[in-house]
C-alpha cells in the first residue's frame, strides 16, 4: 500500500463546539481521514455525539461521526 492509499485515524478535541463542527465537516469529505474519536466536555461523556451537541453547521452531520461514543 503506497502512502498515497493511506487512511488515517483522525480525532477532534472541542468537538461539541462550532470549530470541532467545522473539523468534522472537513475531515468527513476529505478521503484520505477516518474520524476515529472525538473528545467533548464531561457533560457529553457516554453519549453519541449526535445526543452530545447542538449541530451548528449548514451540512447535514455526517454519518461516520453520528454514532462516535
Amino acid at each position: 500500500m503506497s502512502s498515497s492509499d493511506r487512511v488515517l485515524n483522525a480525532g477532534v478535541l472541542g468537538a461539541t463546539g462550532t470549530v470541532g463542527q467545522r473539523f468534522i465537516v472537513l475531515l468527513s469529505q476529505n478521503p484520505m481521514f477516518r474520524i476515529h474519536s472525538l473528545g467533548a466536555s464531561e457533560r457529553s461523556s457516554g453519549k453519541p455525539y449526535r445526543s452530545a451537541t447542538k449541530w451548528k453547521m449548514s451540512e447535514l452531520l455526517p454519518a461516520d461521526a453520528r454514532d462516535i461514543v
